[in-house]
């Protein structure tokens, strides 16, 4: 402790007097002052704002959304004083990278901005990109949009995973970029651009002002975070990391509160049951009133008109079903259509799939042999689109469309194997068609592979009888140079084989039969009544 002794003039002017002891207050006030730290400054927080509703985005010169709610919350707890600087997404971009914004809300995570920006640690929301187009064009696939005209927001990355997606499966589009997600929207509605990348929850919110409908392409999910330049306003992210966690599984959190405010649509007004109950009664007391009052006066014109509606509402209820089935029909025609081209899509993602591991002979006939039933299936599909029934198909017409097929597969090997074909001419249902091709293609193909080794010519012969009313034989035999003496079809458990014997036996409920001679020959036999139309 420090002791001041008074001098000796001190002593011998004797107590202090008033005005003295106020100078000596006053002199201890400003001592003590000098030596305690001043009451802290708030920290003063720039953020960007750009038009991304309902995360972020200005209306009526005042920020809003689901990001907005958490800076104003952030605000208040961490002492800052914010001030929102508004732009477009690529002005934000440049000012944080430049770092003439402190902090820049729903920026998507990825590795490469991580080189620019640091994150906050946990997600505030998972987007993904989406393809918007014009109502009157139509746009299924990613395959569709090879040579159409795309807008896409430039410096976004949903714009370059689009591009990076598309040129995976080799579709070449011609990109026009913008500086925000409106003119976008504006590019497909005025006809300059066939389709539009947008984020999820925005482009939502845009459809509700343009004229443009959304796609089933959608891509990349990513998280959307809080971003501050690389290296710095670490004390930022600090006191967001520190408060998020407590709110992500509260229900009465703001963060809660607030995520379900601007993305969860609102139950729109109920009128209570009592009001509907209540009205109801009124109406039913007012109509009895009136009937009871028709009835009286005007009994035999009531029953006439009666009848009259009667006539009309039997004539209205027959164009109804009229209109019924018909829709059905184009329902059931697209239904066959889609499932073609998905099972065509699945044999190409098999195929590219298999481009990226070591090629081998094992691997590449696999993918060809699964390429060969899928495209048996993917044919059924076809020619159920093109018939004039829908559950029925030429069976003459699928086994000759099928074996060119699978001939045209193996290059038609060079001319040197016919296949002769004697097909009963006759309908066979879907659930039949599809599994009595699964076992041609493993009979043909299995054929065209082993039996004609060395450049060797062959025959093989395809033929189907009818066996009785409910009943199909089909005879298949080639004159290769067939299998070993001790080869047991009964026993073997190649994977074709027990295909062939599953389908036939267990799924048709027939009966498989092998000989071995001058070739191999198969005769299956099966029931066309285990299944019934359902169209």
């Amino acid at each position: 402790m420090v002791h001041f002794e008074p001098s000796s003039a001190a002593q011998r002017a004797g107590p202090p007097t008033d005005c003295g002891k106020m100078v000596l207050a006053i002199c201890v006030i400003l001592f003590l002052r000098s030596w305690l730290p001043a009451s802290a400054e708030p920290r003063i927080v720039k953020v960007g704002v750009f038009p991304a509703s309902p995360l972020v985005f200005e209306k009526e010169g005042r920020p809003q959304g689901l990001f907005i709610d958490l800076v104003e919350y952030f605000a208040r707890r961490l002492d800052w004083e914010v001030r929102y600087v508004p732009g477009t997404w690529s002005e934000q971009l440049r000012r944080l990278e430049k770092n003439e914004i402190d902090l820049l809300p729903a920026v998507g995570y990825t590795t490469a901005r991580t080189a620019l920006y640091d994150f906050s640690k946990n997600p505030v929301y998972v987007d993904s990109g989406v393809l918007f187009t014009s109502p009157r064009l139509a746009l299924h696939t990613i395959f569709d949009l090879k040579g159409k005209r795309v807008a896409a927001l430039k410096n976004s990355m949903f714009t370059a995973v689009f591009i990076e997606y598309a040129s995976s499966f080799g579709i070449k589009c011609e990109m026009l970029f913008t500086e925000d997600n409106d003119a976008v929207m504006k590019a497909i509605a005025d006809g300059s651009a066939d389709a539009g990348v947008s984020i999820y929850s925005l482009g939502m919110e845009l459809a509700k002002r343009y004229p443009v409908t959304i796609t089933p392409i959608s891509f990349s999910p990513m998280a959307l975070e809080f971003a501050v330049p690389r290296g710095r306003n670490a004390d930022l992210l600090a006191g967001i990391d520190r408060l998020m966690p407590g709110m992500i599984n509260d229900p009465r959190s703001l963060y809660s509160q607030s995520f379900a405010k601007w993305t969860i649509p609102q139950q729109p007004f109920r009128i209570p049951l009592w009001l509907w109950l209540s009205l109801a009664s009124f109406l039913a007391v007012g109509l009895l009133l009136s009937f009871a009052a028709l009835v009286l006066r005007r009994q035999v014109r009531i029953k006439t008109d009666y009848l009259q509606i009667e006539i009309g509402e039997h004539k209205k209820t027959e164009l109804a079903l009229t209109a019924s089935l018909d829709e059905k029909e184009i329902l059931l025609r697209e239904l066959y259509h889609r499932t073609k081209n998905t099972l065509q899509l699945i044999d190409g993602f098999i195929s590219l799939e298999a481009l990226n591991l070591p090629s081998t002979p094992e691997l590449e006939q696999l993918v060809k042999k699964t390429g060969e039933r899928i495209q048996a299936v993917a044919l059924v599909h076809e020619m159920l689109y093109k018939s004039q029934n829908l559950s029925q198909i030429q069976l003459k017409e699928y086994i000759t469309e099928l074996v060119s097929l699978i001939r045209k597969s193996f290059g038609a090997l060079d001319g040197r194997i016919s296949v002769d074909l004697a097909i009963e001419d006759r309908t066979v249902l879907l659930d039949t068609a599809i599994p009595l091709g699964l076992i041609l293609n493993e009979l043909l193909t299995n054929s065209l592979q082993h039996a004609f080794p060395d450049g060797r010519e062959g025959r093989i012969s395809i033929k189907t009888a009818n066996e009785g009313e409910d009943g199909i034989m089909m005879d298949y035999r080639d004159n290769g140079i067939g299998v070993p003496g001790d080869f047991d079809f009964n026993e073997n458990r190649t994977f074709g084989l027990r295909l062939i014997r599953s389908i036939g036996e267990s799924q048709l409920g027939g009966s498989v039969a092998f000989t071995n001679g001058n070739g191999v020959r198969c005769v299956l036999k099966i029931s066309t009544n285990r299944y019934e139309a359902r169209v």
